[in-house]
């Protein structure tokens, strides 16, 4: 109770400091005269579709001289700011719509926050006539806080998941087994329409269809406002949805070389002030493969080399049906209910043939090793939330409540065959034992947010949030015994485990301007109650603590839309749930894994640098960022004699610095030619001390993006991607790097009603794993490649004329708009 006060108390203090302070800098002078902020929406009459790049320009009634203009965000949103207080006429302008004038606008002392509204544009059907618009965006927009991937212009990710979209994005890495990394950190936070996803990190990007999303907002250096989970930030998947009145729809199915098939669909149905919708996907994937190893184990009197080679096919499925509600009591209040549930699942099948031998010469060992690891899983969430909406856009009261419940079960089947050197394996009995995992996890969410206006531009968020997560985990693993045919129970590798976690949670930000400056000043209080219950442990393994998360996020506007912004945070990243299982856990023949219950969270400080130029559509930007991981969560590789295993640990070990810089360019040389590249540049290193020993490993880094994409007609495209990762160190080896292109054709049908896009991944077979680690007494050689030149084929059907617009969702909190960026 005594940290409760004490955070609501550092909370209130928050508050009455920031409120206090833009009383004080409200005050006028000669400097920085009173000025007013004009906002609305602008969007297509009749489909209220939003309308990026209207222009908007605002003239004074007196003589018609222009005082201020700037152009509305893919939402149609836009904001002018610092308008001196005078009598205005405002015109909107977007090709191929008639002109709208608003005449008078007035700013006043008394009215210095003025919201036209929804400004609703007709189509001019003249202009109709004579052209064919073809509306495009950016590849990937930038915002002050954050870097948005529009899933729409990314034809290459047709029949795809969020992972192979991510996979053309500045910032983000996917190697061959769909394992994302974000900044070269594979911790992260996925929410899903701004709430938390059942499934974590790359697991849940992967089941997530492409066609499905409407586009992901990558979000580095977040605000207070934000979980302040994961090393490297959160990715926030925005789902499409529809409010046009009536029936409107989109059905997908894509099918695939060697038995990989997907399909979704999504309803929506507007009457008056109810809209429902109803959607659901499918997918069954399988990727083959090979995998060779090579690993020398050095010993006072011999050297071990064993050799493997071997295949493997990685599947991936997993349905899901969702649907729900939403009732707009007014303009300004709104109620949605969701529900979904569903299944997944992935596994690996194996087959390796090893070769075990020594130096000196000893006898050779040859023997077949078979396994078939499955994962699966069913899940439900429900989710309710309220917006009720104000006087204006930035006076805001927001609610949520979640729950889900996920029930899976993880089974590894392993088989042994003793054979010669030409690896036949009749008549050969073999030794087998097989784990199994069973999991059973609920998790629990309320939030509350609240956003006003402060003055003449100041803004003010507050927010309280409740989190809880229980877990239990049950681990069997059993021998099967040949001569009683039986499966025989091992209690070294079987035990039981109980986590429970209780997080509450409350924020505050505040943002204004000061000057030529925008800022936003954030702090987080977090009271976290963590307890592990092992039943093979006496000890109870508890944290029961106080944290603080600040953020800062500046902005400077310069002339001619140039931005320049900088940021800093402090995050958190929790120790998964089977990173504290303190029991072995068998891997493989040659591996066990030991969990740590007294692993405690890493803290992470993160400060970037952003630059912004825009022409148009066509755009620069440049980052710098720094990142400090303290109390390192570090796996490490041991060769225990006794055992004659590899022994898999983890530890708060060490320290890391990341520092890079990101350089993206967007630009359409012609009408029928736009180029997206990146180039990203980073240095890491990292420090600690491994079972005794020093570690100083260092690194530099980079990785580059090319997206081309050919408007050959108005209704056909043809897209190539390009990419290439560098070679990189890890705490005990490196990663070697490795390159890949895809190439994708879409053509467009029936006036637009249909699309099929046929798309061709990893064109040269080039993509792959190839990863060294060496220890004391050990040195290992990993190479894995997967399935090269993957042809699939994706169809796509509209009803009603449905389109990839985007909504007015914010997604995982919204967004700092300072008026300007791209």
């Amino acid at each position: 109770m005594k940290r409760i006060i004490l955070l609501s108390a550092s909370i209130l203090f928050s508050v009455i400091t920031f409120v206090m302070a833009n009383r004080i800098s409200s005050v006028p002078d000669e400097d920085n005269p009173p000025r007013g902020i004009l906002t609305g929406r602008v969007t297509e009459a009749g489909s209220n579709v939003p309308l990026e790049y209207t222009t908007i320009a605002v003239y004074t009634i007196e003589d018609s001289s222009l005082v201020g203009g700037t152009v509305s965000d893919p939402e149609g949103n836009f904001e002018i700011r610092k308008l001196p207080y005078g009598e205005y006429y405002v015109v909107t302008n977007f090709v191929g719509y008639q002109k709208k004038v608003i005449d008078p606008v007035h700013v006043t002392p008394d009215n210095n926050r003025v919201d036209l509204g929804l400004l609703e544009m007709s189509v001019d059907k003249q202009s109709i006539e004579e052209v064919e618009i073809v509306a495009d965006r950016k590849h990937v927009d930038y915002r002050l806080d954050k870097k948005i991937v529009n899933v729409s212009q990314d034809i290459n990710a047709a029949g795809g998941t969020a992972a192979d979209v991510l996979e053309n994005t500045p910032s983000v890495s996917v190697d061959i087994e769909g394992n994302v990394t974000l900044r070269g950190s594979g911790s992260f936070t996925v929410l899903i329409d701004g709430k938390p996803s059942v499934l974590e990190g790359s697991d849940a990007l992967q089941q997530i269809p492409a066609s499905a999303i409407e586009n992901i907002e990558i979000i580095t250096n977040p605000s207070a406002k934000h979980d302040p989970d994961g090393n490297a930030g959160i990715i926030n998947v925005i789902m499409k949805e529809k409010t046009d009145q009536g029936l409107n729809g989109v059905i997908n199915a894509s099918a695939g070389l060697n038995n990989k098939y997907r399909a979704d669909f999504l309803l929506n149905r507007r009457v008056g002030n109810w809209n429902f919708f109803l959607g659901g996907n499918y997918n069954n994937n399988l990727y083959p493969g090979r995998l060779t190893r090579e690993q020398i184990t050095f010993t006072d009197s011999t050297d071990r080399i064993l050799e493997a080679d071997g295949a493997f096919d990685f599947r991936r499925s997993g349905t899901q049906i969702k649907g729900g509600v939403s009732h707009d009591f007014s303009e300004k209040s709104t109620l949605t209910l969701e529900a979904s549930g569903g299944n997944y699942g992935f596994g690996i099948d194996r087959s390796n043939r090893s070769h075990e031998y020594t130096i000196p010469a000893a006898n050779d060992v040859y023997y077949v090793s078979r396994s078939i690891m499955n994962r699966n899983g069913r899940y439900y969430n429900l989710n309710a939330n309220y917006t009720k909406t104000f006087d204006s856009r930035d006076h805001q009261l927001t609610a949520m409540a979640y729950f889900s419940q996920s029930v899976g079960e993880s089974t590894d089947d392993q088989e042994d065959y003793n054979t010669g050197p030409d690896y036949m394996v009749e008549d050969v009995i073999p030794v087998s034992n097989r784990s199994v995992e069973t999991e059973d996890e609920y998790e629990a969410r309320v939030e509350i947010d609240y956003s006003r206006p402060v003055g003449a531009s100041g803004k003010l968020e507050l927010g309280y949030q409740a989190r809880i997560d229980d877990e239990f985990e049950n681990r069997l693993y059993q021998e099967y015994d040949h001569d009683s045919e039986t499966w025989i129970e091992n209690a070294l590798y079987t035990s039981d485990l109980d986590f429970f976690r209780n997080i509450q949670a409350a924020y505050v930000t505040y943002g204004g301007e000061w000057k030529n400056f925008q800022y936003q000043l954030g702090i987080r209080g977090e009271y976290t109650y963590r307890k592990i219950d092992h039943e093979k442990s006496e000890d109870i393994f508890l944290i029961n603590r106080l944290d603080y998360y600040p953020t800062l996020h500046l902005a400077r506007q310069f002339k001619n839309d140039h931005q320049l912004m900088l940021s800093y945070s402090k995050r958190v990243d929790r120790p998964r749930g089977y990173w504290l299982e303190p029991n072995r856990s068998y891997v493989d023949p040659y591996t066990i894994r030991i969990g740590n219950p007294a692993l405690e969270p890493e803290y992470i400080h993160s400060l970037e640098l952003g630059y912004q130029k825009g022409w148009g559509m066509n755009f620069l930007a440049a980052e710098l960022y720094y990142r400090n991981t303290r109390n390192l969560i570090t796996r490490v590789t041991e060769y225990d004699d006794s055992l004659d295993l590899f022994i898999l640990n983890i530890e708060n070990l060490n320290n890391d610095h990341s520092a890079g810089a990101e350089l993206m360019v967007n630009w359409k040389f012609w009408k029928w030619l736009t180029v997206n590249g990146s180039f990203t540049p980073y240095y890491y290193r990292i420090d600690g001390d491994i079972n005794g020993t020093p570690v100083s490993e260092e690194t530099f880094s980079w990785s580059s993006n090319l997206n081309t994409t050919f408007q050959i007609t108005p209704t056909t495209r043809l897209q190539t991607n390009m990419a290439y990762r560098s070679k990189t160190v890890t705490a005990q080896g490196s990663r070697e790097g490795f390159y890949y292109m895809n190439v994708a054709f879409r053509q467009d049908l029936f006036d637009r009603k249909l699309s099929a896009t046929l798309q061709v991944r990893d064109l040269f077979g080039s993509m792959k794993r190839d990863f060294t680690n060496v220890g004391e007494n050990f040195l290992q050689h990993v190479v894995m490649s997967r399935e090269p030149r993957v042809l699939t084929l994706t169809l796509s059907y509209r009803i009603n004329n449905y389109r990839n617009e985007p909504g007015d969702r914010q997604g995982g909190g919204g967004e700092m708009d300072f008026g300007g960026g791209f």
